[in-house]
């Protein structure tokens, strides 16, 4: 009787220690886990920047193509985030977080980082409410595509958004994989920004070069890029050439942004 008793005792111990192991592994997961909260503020459809010979020749103009450009940015940050070990990425946009919200979320004052006016509210829910540790911003903005140069001095073109920009001067024609994109990464806890280290991104001051023509005749290039019928109104298989150098940039663009993450 009293070895039956001692040996329920020692079974009550044994299977008390079993028990109490995943509680301790569950709570240092969630003691080490970040995080990192992304948003990509980027149109639905791509644009045609046109720079004429003269600034009355220039125009703009959307393309209702689907491209699921945002999309496809969002998947790339969020499947790369999920490589690092205890970090948990979280899309701003499906948490209701407007881009005005976040962006210029801090401010550098005399070398002490804060929150910027008015942005109190912002800064309490992406770190009170959503427990973020980061901020991965993705804007698309005009920026300089094309710097060109010549007797009379140099001039600088930008391109209105991501697509493509086309330049033309007298009988020739150049095309340009338009990556109009900048990027933030922000620290929250300490305050910080690291867009110092997102420069090849931020100040590019050119564009990639993927086609030539004389006049309706396009040099052969990398793309199949074949001169539009009408070049006010491209069709969307005469447009699809230029989503592959694009892709590559946005490949290229999200690695180093979590390059960046990863090593902050």
């Amino acid at each position: 009787m009293l070895r039956q008793f001692l040996l329920l005792i020692i079974l009550f111990f044994i299977t008390g220690c079993v028990q109490s192991s995943p509680t301790t592994s569950s709570t240092t997961i969630h003691r080490s886990a970040q995080k990192v909260g992304y948003l990509v503020n980027v149109r639905a459809y791509p644009t045609h920047t046109h720079i004429g010979t003269t600034a009355l020749t220039n125009f703009t103009k959307n393309y209702p193509f689907g491209w699921k450009i945002p999309s496809y940015i969002e998947r790339q940050l969020d499947e790369k985030l999920k490589t690092f070990a205890g970090v948990y990425p979280v899309n701003l946009r499906k948490k209701g977080i407007n881009p005005n919200e976040i962006n210029n979320l801090i401010k550098n004052v005399n070398g002490i980082w804060m929150v910027a006016r008015g942005k109190s509210e912002a800064y309490k829910r992406v770190t009170k409410q959503l427990g973020l540790s980061a901020i991965v911003i993705v804007n698309e903005s005009a920026k300089q595509a094309i710097r060109d140069c010549g007797m009379l001095g140099c001039k600088e073109f930008k391109a209105s958004g991501y697509g493509v920009v086309t330049r033309s001067f007298l009988n020739s024609n150049k095309f340009y994989s338009a990556t109009a994109f900048y990027a933030n990464v922000y620290k929250l806890n300490p305050l910080g920004s690291l867009n110092s280290q997102l420069t090849a991104i931020n100040e590019s001051k050119k564009m990639t070069l993927v086609a030539i023509s004389k006049g309706s005749i396009v040099e052969e290039n990398k793309i199949n890029f074949i001169y539009p019928q009408n070049f006010n109104r491209w069709t969307e298989q005469e447009f699809k050439p230029f989503r592959a150098p694009l892709i590559r940039y946005i490949d290229e663009m999200t690695q180093k942004i979590i390059g960046v993450v990863r090593d902050n």
